[in-house]
């Protein structure tokens, strides 16, 4: 019984430790701008979303999510202007 707890304590201990250090990882990459490829996977879960809100069929969506990126990637330029 000691050996499993001593054991469960360890495991636990090491889990910890190693969610601290992913999560100093992670937000040192946060302060920095969004790549590109983040934009565009931001832009489509939106556009997406947006879809499912308005009942669009999961066959017809691509069309209105392609203009709702264009749109917001659109957008995002002018802003840098």
């Amino acid at each position: 019984m000691l050996r499993s707890s001593s054991c469960f304590w360890i495991l636990l201990s090491i889990f910890l430790l190693a969610s601290d250090v992913v999560m100093a990882q992670t937000a040192s990459t946060a302060q920095s701008a969004p790549s590109k490829s983040a934009l565009r996977h931001q832009d489509r879960d939106e556009c997406t979303k947006q879809a499912v809100e308005q009942n669009i069929a999961k066959r017809d969506r691509a069309g209105p999510i392609s203009k709702c990126m264009a749109e917001r990637q659109a957008s995002r330029k002018a802003s840098k202007k």
